[in-house]
């Protein structure tokens, strides 16, 4: 059963102090809810309609979402971008 104490003028969970760094806008803890809109499967024409079943049809069809990649990736491919561009071009002979 949650403890629940006052700290600073708020009703909160003892187990669950809040950090100064995080703001939430509710004290009392709760699940994350997203929305999912359901589409066809570009691949086999299934119905997707979760995030897990996202992450299984990309996986046996061997692809990715290029919006999932690490950010370090991301960034990695933008300097490597760069550097192509500024490359200047030289004519042969």
């Amino acid at each position: 059963m949650p403890t629940y104490v006052f700290y600073d003028g708020r009703l909160i969970d003892k187990r669950t102090r809040p950090s100064p760094a995080r703001h939430a806008v509710s004290d009392l803890s709760a699940p994350a809810v997203q929305s999912f809109d359901a589409y066809p499967s570009p691949i086999d024409d299934t119905v997707i309609s979760s995030h897990r079943q996202r992450d299984r049809d990309l996986h046996r069809s061997g692809s990715y979402d290029r919006r999932d990649t690490p950010a370090a990736f991301k960034k990695a491919r933008d300097v490597r971008h760069q550097q192509q561009r500024r490359r200047p071009v030289t004519a042969e002979p």
